[in-house]
């Protein structure tokens, strides 16, 4: 009997290596320190990745920001100005395995197309790159950004790179 339950989960592990897939998750910073300020208090993050059978392509991670969050003090002021002009201000970490499949221009041409605009975020990077959940989970290797959606715009990101199916991201 254990055999052959062995051998069909490899036969549904396998018949899904052809696949492209779209996985999803929560991913959080926990507490935070600038200066002499620090938070109890978790940045939450909605996890993406865009799998083509068993290697990750791309993976976006998306997370609200509050006005009175503690992480804003990570932040630099030309960067609080942009996220506090925003109706849903939101942080953005973008990261491809090979920018030759799936390149970020791919993704910021999503984003135009979403009405959303984007900068990015230099000191928060710094500050985020220090953080001791960093290097834990390799993100230095990701693109920071700051997201940026006005006039009331609250429309999940449609978000469709070329072989994977539409993705709507809240």
């Amino acid at each position: 009997m254990k055999k052959i339950i062995i051998s069909f989960l490899f036969l549904v592990s396998c018949s899904n290596l052809s696949k492209n897939t779209i996985e999803t998750g929560k991913f959080y910073v926990r507490n935070g320190v600038q200066a002499e300020r620090s938070w109890n208090e978790d940045l939450s993050f909605d996890r993406f990745s865009w799998y083509h059978e068993l290697s990750l392509q791309f993976e976006m991670m998306i997370a609200d920001i509050a006005p009175q969050s503690g992480f804003n003090f990570w932040f630099s002021k030309d960067e609080l100005d942009f996220m506090s002009k925003c109706t849903r201000p939101q942080i953005l970490l973008a990261y491809s395995i090979d920018t030759s499949i799936i390149p970020y221009s791919t993704l910021n041409d999503q984003l135009e197309k979403n009405g959303v605009n984007k900068i990015e975020l230099l000191e928060f990077k710094k500050n985020l790159n220090a953080h001791p959940d960093s290097s834990g989970n390799s993100l230095k290797h990701y693109r920071v950004f700051g997201l940026c959606r006005k006039n009331g715009n609250l429309n999940p990101l449609k978000i469709t790179f070329p072989g994977f199916s539409e993705k709507a991201l809240n």
